[in-house]
């Protein structure tokens, strides 16, 4: 294995190779910044241009914008409240009151450190568990991952910012939304109105684009003036920005407990990054001291969703590397390139191809410490779009918004869709519902269903027994009784 290491992880140091890598990590930073744009769209980009790379290059190119990706996104979603990607989203809960307030540099500066770190502890997490990830992966079948997803719906009262009851109203909305398309197990198509374009459900970036994009530039042209309510620009986003990573450190226990969330949440085949990082962000909520805080602009609100949004792409390559098995939509595309390139991830990858593992362990995390360092230093420029007034800004951004809803399926339905959504949209904000809480349920109702369904067909009616369901079962319970009870006990001692 020692051999193995040294060898894969010294392919790093090749210049054709940091040329790749290079090359992946800008091209990545573009596409997370560019609003709709996922992971999966880079991959399915990326992979037509590795025909003639050898497995190496190949795989360090896919690697290194891939990771790199919703670190670029976390940017848009502090600066504009447009989420990146899907998994940005719970960033901007936090992160956009920052930026009005004119914190915006310790907004990025946070975010930018806590995924470089978040990667970190991912690939290294991934190197230390490659050779006994299987009896851990093959612990989570249909009722564990019901229950995990479960767990992120149960946060749903950190989302509420004073009023649960609405919070509650729009995740229920939200989970309506998620079931259009076909049933998961009957295979028959609901609330498509005859519309066979529906047949395939509301894609996920097309939702999150009509919830937060379009209502935040309509309300920006409608009030005019720019993002940020701060009177006086951003004069020192340097210092901002090194101030925000500093927070990070300080706060280095809840960025480690968000890491392993991320990280083992990630491991679990099929259940999506998004679900880590809203767990991360309900853990964040009812553990802080300042609990109330969050959704105003608390900076712990920014470092627990970035800590695990890149841990957990660590943890979504121990299946799909040691078991064949994606961890993830876009572990599935990056399968596929595998395939192209000559190999077959699974138990015997790991004996033939360890020294290509490796290569892929320091591909992630060079690009994971690279790609936040450039955004550092181009946020320095973009921290300036929230003093751009709205007449300038707005059409830009609707302009781009537009791009990512049509590069979703290559659709132009998917915009006029977003479109359509917007108007929800719009209503959520300007009524004062959680469009957090919506956009939650709705990429965990789908999740939530299909599971359900397996475990009960499965394993009938006590499906919940399993060790490990139970295990997840108590920390739920758990975690959403902590809050009440930390409540109960201020008001005793006042007493």
């Amino acid at each position: 294995m020692l051999e193995s290491m040294v060898h894969g992880l010294g392919v790093l140091l090749e210049p054709g190779i940091i040329l790749y890598m290079l090359m992946g990590i800008m091209l990545g930073i573009v596409i997370g910044i560019i609003p709709g744009l996922t992971g999966i769209v880079l991959l399915s980009i990326f992979i037509p241009f590795t025909w003639n790379m050898g497995q190496y290059q190949a795989l360090a190119f896919l690697m290194a914008g891939y990771a790199v990706c919703y670190t670029g996104g976390s940017i848009t979603a502090i600066l504009l409240n447009i989420p990146g990607t899907g998994a940005n989203s719970a960033t901007l809960v936090d992160g956009f009151p920052m930026s009005q307030q004119g914190k915006a540099g310790q907004a990025i500066g946070a975010a930018l450190t806590a995924s470089a770190l978040g990667g970190l502890f991912g690939g290294l997490v991934l190197a230390a568990f490659i050779p006994i990830v299987r009896p851990i992966v093959m612990a989570f079948g249909a009722p564990e991952s019901f229950f995990l997803v479960v767990m992120g719906l149960s946060f749903i009262s950190a989302l509420s910012h004073g009023n649960r009851s609405k919070a509650v109203f729009s995740a229920l909305l939200g989970l309506l939304f998620s079931f259009v398309g076909y049933h998961a197990s009957t295979a028959f198509p609901r609330y498509s109105f005859g519309f066979t374009y529906l047949f395939d459900g509301i894609k996920i970036s097309t939702c999150a684009l009509a919830i937060f994009a379009i209502p935040e530039m309509m309300d920006l042209m409608l009030r005019g003036g720019s993002i940020s309510k701060s009177e006086s620009p951003t004069t020192a986003p340097v210092r901002d920005i090194i101030q925000g990573g500093k927070e990070v450190l300080r706060h280095w226990g809840l960025f480690i407990r968000c890491s392993v969330i991320g990280t083992i949440v990630g491991a679990v085949p099929g259940v999506g990054s998004d679900v880590s990082v809203w767990v991360a962000y309900g853990h964040a909520k009812t553990t802080s001291k300042r609990s109330e805080t969050f959704g105003q602009g608390n900076i712990e609100g920014v470092i627990a969703p970035e800590s695990a949004n890149n841990a957990k792409e660590g943890g979504g390559l121990l299946p799909t590397l040691a078991l064949g098995i994606p961890g993830s939509a876009a572990m599935a595309i990056l399968l596929g390139a595998f395939l192209i390139v000559g190999i077959q991830p699974g138990p015997r990858f790991l004996v033939e191809h360890l020294d290509l593992a490796f290569t892929i362990v320091g591909a992630l995390i060079f690009s994971n410490l690279f790609g936040a360092f450039v955004c550092m230093i181009i946020s320095t420029k973009l921290i300036k779009i929230t003093q751009i007034r709205a007449q300038f800004l707005a059409p830009v951004i609707l302009c781009v918004t537009a791009l990512g809803a049509y590069c979703t399926r290559n659709s132009v339905f998917d915009v006029f869709l977003m479109l359509i959504m917007s108007v929800l949209g719009w209503a959520l904000r300007e009524l004062n519902y959680s469009r957090p809480s919506f956009f939650l349920g709705f990429i965990l109702g789908g999740l939530a269903e299909r599971y359900y369904s397996i475990s009960v067909q499965t394993y009938g009616w006590t499906f919940f027994l399993t060790p490990v369901s139970i295990t997840i079962i108590g920390l739920t319970v758990f975690g959403v009784a902590l809050e009440p009870m930390r409540v109960y006990i201020k008001k005793k001692k006042m007493l």
